[in-house]
Parts: structure tokens; C-alpha cells; sequence
């Protein structure tokens, strides 16, 4: 009877074994130099346009469209904003006592009503040292709303950008708002 050698396979394993690891490896470092950056950017952007700040920029709208004079919107689209956190900008007596009490409320510091179009206030803000390095780099995280053709200052259509103190940090949020 003639014997058949029989071959061995440890060579073949090991080879084998190295680049499955190899392979697993370079999937876990393209994870980690992909995912680490994600999660550096929500601890960035986590105290903007939250659920919360939505809300309280829906607040600062109603107040601003029900109690600002004409001449305040046109203001806007002349020179691209409005600080309207002075409450005695707003002309209706009661939109002025609701604008005190929001502001007391909400710890609400800065409310700006801006063209629906971004880009001058982007522009401004940069340009400028008045504002604080946290509003100046939520401002520029902003996108500038310019692509959508429709809504325009001439149609109507404004954004409202609220600055407030919540758990001791600065949080920011923003709406668009339409004067019909």
C-alpha cells in the first residue's frame, strides 16, 4: 500500500491568522480616525439649535411678529440685522411686557432678527470684536440659508437668533419667521 504524505496546514494558519488581523485592524483605525472627529464636533455643537433653544426661538418670534413697528423689518433689510433685545423697541404695550418676562424666564440675553438669507450677519459678526468668540463661532456654524430662491426678505421671511444662559454655559438656537 503506498502511504500518502500528508500535508501540513501550520504555515498556511499562520499566514492566515496575520492578515485577518491585519485586515480587522485597518477597520478598527478607520472607525477610530472617522468616529473620534463625530464625536469631537457634537461636544462643539452640542448647546446648539437643541430641542430647548428651538423652543425659546419659537417664543422670541411670536413676541417679535406680534410687537415689532414695520420700521424694525425694514431696518433689517437694509442693513441685514436688528439687536431686538431691547423690549422697548416693541410699539404693542403687551408684546412689550411679554418680551421683559421671556427674557426674565428664559435667561434670554440677546434676541437678533436677521435677513432669512445669513450671509451679511455671517459677515458682520466676523468682522466684527463686539460679540463673544462662543456667538461668533455659533454664527459661523450656521449655513447661510441663501440657496432656497423663494424665501426672501422681500417675501417676507426673516430668521430670529436667541443667545441664553442654561446650566451655566451659553446656548443658541434660531427660526425662521414669516411677516406676511
Amino acid at each position: 500500500m503506498k502511504r500518502k504524505k500528508m500535508l501540513s496546514n501550520n504555515g498556511f494558519i499562520l499566514v492566515e491568522t496575520l492578515v485577518v488581523s491585519v485586515f480587522i485592524m485597518g477597520i478598527f483605525s478607520l472607525l477610530y480616525t472617522n468616529f473620534f472627529p463625530l464625536i469631537g464636533e457634537y461636544e462643539r455643537y452640542k448647546n446648539y439649535d437643541t430641542v430647548e433653544s428651538t423652543y425659546i426661538a419659537h417664543w422670541a418670534r411670536m413676541i417679535a411678529l406680534k410687537g415689532l413697528a414695520d420700521s424694525s423689518y425694514t431696518t433689517v433689510a437694509n442693513v441685514g440685522y436688528l439687536d431686538i433685545s431691547d423690549c422697548s423697541l416693541y410699539v404693542n404695550s403687551n408684546a412689550n411686557g411679554s418680551c421683559e418676562a421671556f427674557k426674565t424666564v428664559n435667561n434670554v440675553s440677546k434676541i437678533y432678527l436677521t435677513t432669512y438669507s445669513t450671509t451679511s450677519f455671517k459677515d458682520f459678526v466676523k468682522d466684527n470684536n463686539d460679540f463673544s468668540r462662543s456667538f461668533s463661532e455659533y454664527i459661523s456654524y450656521l449655513p447661510a440659508y441663501s440657496k432656497n430662491a423663494v424665501k426672501t426678505t422681500e417675501a417676507g421671511y426673516y430668521r430670529i437668533i436667541v443667545e441664553y444662559i442654561s446650566n451655566n454655559s451659553y446656548k443658541y438656537g434660531n427660526i425662521e419667521a414669516f411677516k406676511g
